[in-house]
């Protein structure tokens, strides 16, 4: 195993004897009756959850502390490991400091895994989980650029022109070897949702690997916040923009509803022509043409490829070039898609 996958799988067990001793070992932690909730009443993850900021820095030893005291008590609830938990390594050291990226990328994976074994059996947990898991998708995420105020009016670019790029980009895409890990996970997620992916494709007509791409890139595979722009609980209205949606929403909170409404306002339900090229010009089209302007591959298509090596817009709206994405790009998913023949185009 390489380093790099070793430490992405151990890193969370590594830092739990020196993080739990300082969480829990602090007053308010063991005065706690319930030491999930006091971590999350932290971070504000409870009851009113802040509007969270794209970029925004983050508590990384308390989440770290969530994440394992969350894991815990699904192993303690007798919750079975799904496909898409990630084993522990046998000897895991974790590398000092442990950085935002760090924590996206080792985190998601194993809070994708508690949520979807909570789904059924103990909706408390999963709604924990997924607050741990908003908290985290805001560190990556950001506003798309025809929802962003400040980021308006951007260049519209002409589908005619751009197709034979896109064809030609998607077949000279390979996947970074030192994404494999993470970027197969990816792969394994879409497969292991894709019927309810489905279920909203029968309500919109959306190709169900387009709305698990979106689901991905928008909400890190978070089932307990909205398709629109990862925002949690299901049970608020979105908090960032676009903000109020659903409008008409009302108790059970369905996530599957949730994203209708999500794809009718992104004008992608009902939508013709889901060919490769217009699958990848819609999805850049969302995110926003921004990168263009300044000569970068955007990563929301092109992360984890040949394609994309650095440079990402962040909180405030503004590009960084040091800054790198960890979220792996739709295109460089829909590869691996392809290539197994998964999705096929005609």
């Amino acid at each position: 195993m390489e380093p790099g996958q070793q430490f992405r799988r151990s890193f969370l067990k590594g830092a739990v004897t020196t993080l739990l001793g300082a969480v829990v070992g602090s007053r308010a932690a063991a005065q706690a009756r319930d030491p999930i909730s006091a971590i999350l009443n932290m971070l504000g993850l409870l009851k009113s959850p802040p509007a969270a900021q794209p970029g925004k820095p983050v508590d990384v030893l308390a989440i770290i502390t969530a994440i394992t005291l969350l894991e815990s008590e699904a192993t303690t609830l007798g919750l079975k490991p799904t496909r898409l938990s990630l084993e522990a390594a046998a000897d895991p050291t974790a590398p000092s400091p442990v950085t935002a990226d760090d924590l996206y990328t080792a985190g998601v994976p194993r809070l994708v895994s508690i949520i979807e074994r909570a789904e059924t059996t103990n909706v408390d947990l999963g709604d924990r989980a997924g607050a741990v898991l908003a908290e985290i998708n805001a560190t990556q995420h950001s506003v798309p650029e025809w929802l962003d105020e400040r980021r308006r009016p951007s260049r519209a670019r002409d589908f005619t022109t751009l197709k034979d790029e896109y064809a030609g980009l998607f077949a000279s895409a390979a996947l970074r070897p030192e994404r494999g890990d993470i970027a197969h996970w990816h792969v394994a997620a879409l497969r292991q949702f894709r019927r309810r992916y489905e279920s909203v494709t029968r309500a919109t007509d959306v190709p169900w690997f387009f709305i698990g791409l979106i689901h991905g890139l928008e909400a890190s595979y978070n089932f307990r916040a909205h398709l629109h722009n990862g925002d949690a609980p299901l049970s608020q209205r979105t908090r960032q923009v676009p903000a109020g949606r659903p409008k008409a929403w009302t108790a059970p909170y369905d996530w599957e509803a949730s994203a209708v409404d999500a794809l009718k306002l992104m004008s992608f339900a009902g939508a013709t022509d889901w060919s490769l090229e217009r699958t990848l010009y819609r999805l850049e089209a969302y995110n926003g043409f921004g990168y263009r302007r300044l000569g970068v591959p955007t990563p929301y298509l092109w992360s984890f490829s040949n394609h994309y090596d650095v440079g990402k817009f962040v909180a405030d709206g503004s590009f960084n070039p040091r800054a790198k994405s960890q979220q792996c790009g739709a295109a460089t998913t829909l590869k691996l898609l392809t290539e197994a023949g998964e999705v096929v185009w005609s």
